[in-house]
């Protein structure tokens, strides 16, 4: 990286310019990264409330400071639930989804069991951004590392949320690179289950607080401003040591995965003739299909992970973030 300006790259990287790198959706395969996914479910979780404060991180690429990547992935099953494989959508980049557009003909069919294989397909939207673990209750031993933090819609409405400005707020930076405010995770049981029985967590209390950290990477390195030498450790971390988020970002598929895909897509109807190679003749065989309106029952199943459901602040989430920053 010797052609980078490094006074020109550090100088400004403003609320606006994060918002807008988050909200670029054009963005592969999966990654065996280290992943960070909080759970209410984690067998540490006491009471069934996820608690813990993370410090989101930047990466550089092609030129450009990027935030988050965003992806819509299936675990797609064929018709009996066997054969299982994880696939991203298509849809990532922009094009058109082989199984959303198989989910949609099998829903609108007047067949009952048609009707009821459309919601065997699933596409989901999920997001992925380098987060720094400033304190985990349940996992002590992730304190000070550096984590791909796997998260969903809601999380990600309170980041783009964050960087906005309102008549009354001024947008800030989450993921600034020399003080950002620290993002508290308070995962607590909601109270509506999935179709499936699946109890789900309620997101509402996750919060950024008013506390703010410096970028920590490397072997106990921080970011600073108007230093050189520490900016160009940061930058080669990212490139060589950090957690491999690229390798999230959006990758054509395969031959062997197109395959695969509609191998199993065959299986949901005998009338649906399984394209040959390509994505593009997916689209071919399904191409009278319109795209999946999100308000649809389809796509609302997918997306009940993350219910609504109104949350308040009490004074000992206050207590408890003050005990954690000054241990």
């Amino acid at each position: 990286m010797s052609d980078v300006n490094f006074n020109e790259l550090f100088g400004s990287f403003s609320a606006a310019d994060a918002l807008a790198a988050t909200e670029t959706k054009k963005t592969s395969g999966f990654s065996n990264g280290e992943l960070y996914k909080p759970s209410i479910k984690d067998e540490k979780c006491k009471d069934m409330n996820y608690r813990s404060l993370v410090r989101f991180i930047p990466f550089y690429y092609e030129g450009k400071w990027r935030t988050t990547i965003p992806r819509w992935e299936c675990y797609l099953k064929d018709v009996n639930g066997e054969n299982g494989i994880f696939v991203v959508s298509p849809k990532t980049a922009g094009k058109n989804c082989p199984m959303r557009n198989l989910s949609y003909k099998l829903y609108t069919s007047d067949n009952a069991i048609d009707k009821a294989n459309s919601k065997k397909i699933n596409v989901y939207q999920q997001y992925y951004a380098l987060v720094e673990v400033v304190k985990d209750v349940q996992h002590p031993e992730y304190d000070g590392k550096v984590f791909i933090y796997q998260f969903g819609q809601k999380i990600n409405d309170k980041l783009e949320a964050a960087m906005k400005s309102t008549e009354f707020t001024d947008g800030f930076n989450p993921f600034a690179l020399f003080n950002a405010r620290l993002f508290e995770i308070n995962l607590t049981k909601g109270d509506q289950k999935m179709d499936n029985g699946r109890v789900v967590a309620n997101y509402d209390a996750c919060r950024f607080i008013d506390k703010t950290a410096p970028i920590h990477f490397g072997d106990g390195q921080t970011l600073t401003q108007d230093d050189p030498e520490t900016q160009k450790a940061f930058l080669d971390w990212l490139d060589k040591d950090a957690p491999k988020i690229k390798n999230y970002l959006w990758k054509e598929w395969d031959a062997e995965t197109t395959e695969k895909v509609n191998s199993i897509l065959a299986t949901y109807k005998s009338g649906y003739v399984a394209p040959r190679t390509t994505t593009a003749a997916a689209k071919e065989t399904v191409k009278n299909v319109p795209e999946t309106p999100v308000s649809t029952p389809v796509i609302e199943t997918a997306m009940k992970e993350e219910p609504v459901q109104e949350t308040t602040i009490s004074e000992d989430d206050d207590a408890w973030i003050n005990s954690v920053l000054n241990s």
